[in-house]
């Protein structure tokens, strides 16, 4: 397996084409700018300090030989081991990696939690693999880039397409390849393998906390409030159950295949119970492209494409699923009054600029969705001490993070006047600031 180290420059202007990287550092140079930092210090924040890249080669069951490209793209460690999921996608490429990378990064400092940013990604369709096949790419995964994981290095964790289950694959051959023992080498591992309580619901919960704060200093009743949740998968799914049980009225949901509207509201539970049957979320009432209007009609609700859910009256809209969805062509149609970012880069920057001359308070994914790798954070203290944290512990320790985060933010906006993107750019980029000059890398 050859692997190789770059760094590249790269910036929003080299190319007319858009990508995840050109939209972070569109945002990122505003920020900077604004900040007026030098020229060393942009250095560090713009480009990764190191891109791993490896093919990784398996046997396939039926004896044929496949080879998927894979990466590790390691930003900035000023504030601790390089910290940040893989993902087994199609699309998971140099460039969608290297912009996860420096989220992660900015995310880790926002809520102030003692890692810098990393992320990886093997560019496959694991549908299109058995789950033996997975293990053999999983493991290959990790034999490729040992030499820069660890848990004093670079801690990987679970993202789109991996689970608890390969996260323990990955940590046994790391502990096979290294002789050592190491349960705070990687996160996202099952309760019985060195996992933490309340990890599954931690992307939702940290945004749900941030979201109860946000509503009641704005002095909302939330049984007053409509959501409309793009993405029905863990976060988004789980999101509607938390929003659901306080009183908020749901009124659409969606997977990859479409969604329904009921702008009376929509039960989750029932919503989750069909998709679990039919594997989809208009299961209930939809087999592929046929639909049962009739029922749906007595039932107050409609299909909807995933499109149509981010220009529903609502007031609160929660992108869950994929990046680069609310766009320049379409922001000047959202009606909801809040936009929370479950999912991470829905909002372009050029969308942006649109919402908040509209007065749309988006509050962005590096603050929003930080609740999962600030409890990947406590499954790596405990993974180091030998301890196990309580779920009251856990989502004790969850709140306080988030909403200090949160308040952190908000003060940085009221007391600049800028987007709470741009706060959250701001909070995030002076801690690393601060953690590069305690360390003498810049002046």
């Amino acid at each position: 397996m050859a692997i190789a180290a770059a760094s590249k420059k790269h910036s929003a202007s080299a190319s007319a084409t858009s990508t995840p990287y050109t939209r972070f550092q569109t945002t990122l140079s505003a920020v900077v700018e604004r900040l007026k930092l030098s020229q060393a210090e942009r250095a560090f924040l713009t480009e990764p300090q190191a891109i791993r890249e490896a093919q990784l080669s398996i046997t396939r069951d039926d004896g044929s030989q496949a080879s998927f490209p894979a990466f590790r793209v390691q930003f900035n460690n000023a504030r601790g081991p390089y910290k940040g999921g893989i993902r087994y996608h199609p699309a998971a490429d140099r460039e969608e990696v290297k912009a996860l990378a420096a989220l992660m990064a900015l995310k880790t400092a926002v809520v102030n939690i003692p890692f810098g940013g990393g992320k990886g990604g093997i560019q496959l369709n694991p549908r299109e693999l058995s789950r033996h096949e997975l293990e053999e790419v999983s493991r290959a995964y990790v034999r490729a880039f040992k030499e820069y994981l660890g848990p004093d290095i670079d801690c990987p964790a679970p993202d789109v397409n991996t689970t608890p289950e390969i996260m323990a694959w990955m940590r046994d051959e790391f502990e096979k390849q290294t002789n050592s023992y190491s349960p705070a080498m990687i996160t996202g591992k099952p309760m019985s393998y060195g996992g933490s309580l309340g990890r599954d619901t931690a992307t939702a919960r940290g945004g749900f906390f941030i979201l109860e704060e946000l509503i009641d200093r704005a002095a909302l009743d939330p049984t007053e409030l409509k959501v409309a949740v793009q993405g029905f998968g863990n976060a988004g799914g789980t999101m509607a159950h938390f929003l659901h049980n306080v009183g908020f009225t749901v009124v659409a949901l969606s997977d990859s295949q479409g969604g329904i509207y009921g702008p009376d509201g929509i039960d989750p539970v029932r919503i989750e119970k069909y998709k679990r049957k039919t594997g989809a979320v208009a299961g209930e009432y939809c087999e592929g492209s046929v639909c049962d209007i009739q029922r749906m009609k007595m039932d107050g609700v409609e299909h909807i494409t995933n499109e149509e859910l981010l220009e529903l009256p609502c007031d609160i809209l929660i992108p869950a699923a994929l990046d680069n969805v609310i766009t320049a062509e379409n922001a000047q149609k959202v009606q909801a009054q809040y936009i929370l970012e479950l999912a991470n880069g829905p909002t372009t920057p050029e969308a942006d600029i649109i919402l908040e001359k509209k007065g749309v308070q988006v509050i962005p994914d590096i603050l929003a969705n930080a609740g999962g790798v600030t409890v990947s954070y406590f499954e790596w203290v405990q993974g180091r001490s030998g301890e196990q944290w309580t779920a009251d512990r856990v989502d004790t320790e969850l709140k306080r993070i988030m909403l200090d985060a949160y308040k952190a933010v908000r003060r940085e906006a009221y007391r600049t006047k800028v987007s709470y993107r741009h706060a959250a750019f701001s909070v995030g980029l002076k801690r690393i600031v601060d953690a590069m000059r305690a360390r003498g890398w810049v002046s």
